[in-house]
């Protein structure tokens, strides 16, 4: 549920399914995961370029673990990898590991939406 205006929020992912070509960094927001934990395409945020992200600790959920401003660097198809599934961007200053640790294990998230023209 949005806390604040246009502040959504749910969890990191590594969205992936056929015909992607590998992953995409994506935030899923909670309002659209029912009480089974299933979700719904309607709640999906692949990142973008000047998204706001926060992202909060596992065992910690007040403690943010990176916050910041998503800014993207594009890689072509099946060229880069994090733990041996192919990705298509990494995040600026943000080691890829660790930002694929975050996705991977869904860590809890808020997310405020760049405008879209």
């Amino acid at each position: 549920m949005a806390s604040e205006e246009g502040v959504l929020k749910g969890l990191c992912f590594f969205h992936s399914e056929t015909g992607t070509e590998g992953g995409y960094w994506a935030f899923q927001d909670s309002r659209h995961i029912s009480p089974k934990g299933d979700w719904s395409y309607e709640g999906l945020h692949v990142l973008r370029d000047g998204d706001r992200l926060t992202i909060f600790s596992l065992a910690k959920p007040d403690e943010i673990v990176w916050s910041g401003v998503i800014k993207l660097l594009e890689h072509p198809l099946f060229t880069e990898d994090a733990f041996g599934l192919w990705v298509h961007a990494d995040q600026v200053g943000v080691d890829r590991d660790v930002w694929a640790r975050w996705f991977y294990a869904e860590y809890p998230a808020e997310l405020i939406p760049a405008i879209r023209a």
